[in-house]
């Protein structure tokens, strides 16, 4: 049974009910097959997912996202370039995390530009917290890395805020070559290279 986590899609004992067997257990499938596994959470318009998918074939890739028509648009294109290797999934990351991962199943996860919700009174539903942390660090195998970019200063602070308090993290830059490498960026990736912003990264490596 998935503890309860405020703000997440559906209420976060959605994935308990038996009406969504079928998604658990296609999702349960896809983690069945051996090889290493990316996990992306927010996927935005999925470039860099499926950039992953069709350059890596041997790499599980898996993408969760909660807006319907970014699904939609990445599993059709997944479809047409037959990336047999990727799993995009309507659902709320948190709730995955939490209690529908086999423990040590994922290699790398991937947070990248999450929403900064700037007002005070939406601090409650930031995702990147110890808590979240916490769960992708049961869900990541010792070695595992952890990938976090943003380029709101603010935000940045609240990672290093949050990664300091789980310990199973550990700061560790030279994880990022762990990554397998694509040239495709995403969208605000491209946004801010054209605006010349900063962009704020942290990579941690899970440790036992």
């Amino acid at each position: 049974m998935t503890r309860d986590i405020p703000h997440t899609l559906g209420g976060s004992r959605l994935l308990d009910q038996p009406a969504l067997a079928d998604e658990r257990d296609a999702w349960k499938a896809f983690l069945d097959v051996p090889g290493p596994v990316l996990l992306e959470v927010g996927f935005d318009h999925g470039r860099r997912l499926t950039a992953t998918a069709r350059h890596h074939p041997g790499w599980r890739v898996a993408g969760l996202e909660i807006r319907r028509r970014r699904v939609d648009a990445v599993r059709a294109r997944a479809a047409q370039d037959g990336l047999d290797n990727l799993f995009a999934w309507r659902v709320d990351a948190r709730t995955v995390l939490s209690g529908h991962v086999p423990p040590g199943r994922i290699d790398l996860v991937e947070v990248l530009f999450p929403d900064p919700w700037w007002k005070p009174k939406h601090r409650a539903r930031r995702l990147v917290d110890p808590p979240f942390l916490q769960d992708a660090a049961n869900a990541v195998r010792v070695g595992g890395v952890l990938h976090l970019a943003t380029d709101v200063d603010h935000v940045a602070a609240w990672f290093d805020e949050a990664l300091a308090a789980v310990p199973m993290w550990r700061p560790d830059p030279t994880a990022a070559s762990e990554r397998p490498p694509i040239a495709q960026q995403s969208r605000r990736e491209w946004r801010c290279d054209q605006d010349a912003l900063p962009v704020y990264r942290r990579w941690a490596r899970r440790v036992a």
